[in-house]
């Protein structure tokens, strides 16, 4: 038994001519198309094209899912604010940490400072 679906359907002559004149319409019209864009008459429209094409472009990295697009740019924002508000905390608390601990050592120094100051005024007054 043979399966319907793989019966090749072949075209008529009237349908093979219709194909291949469209084609030719095709090729014709891309000839006159090739041709005109010289045209001096054509050029500042065919520049606008351009110009238009590249807004167009540009616009679709933006709205688009790839890696130039708004979502992924904003994406990729959000990571390096939430890693800076990370690293602001931190810088945070090292400084509490940092400025307790560096009025520890001012304290000590000034206790240093005044057992090695004192004993030479003792001195002095004997």
């Amino acid at each position: 038994m043979k399966n319907e679906s793989n019966k090749r359907n072949q075209r008529t002559p009237a349908e093979i001519i219709a194909e291949t004149e469209a084609k030719l319409e095709r090729l014709r019209m891309k000839e006159a198309t090739q041709a005109a864009q010289n045209h001096p008459a054509l050029a500042s429209l065919i520049v606008e094209k351009t110009d238009v094409q590249k807004d167009i472009r540009e616009a679709k990295k933006i709205v688009g899912a790839g890696p130039q697009s708004a979502d992924a740019r904003i994406a990729k924002h959000e990571a390096w604010i939430r890693k800076i508000e990370l690293q602001r905390e931190e810088a945070w608390g090292i400084l509490g940490v940092a400025e307790q601990r560096l009025g520890e050592i001012d304290r000590q120094i000034q206790d240093k400072i005044a057992t090695l100051v004192q004993p030479k005024e003792v001195q002095a007054e004997g």
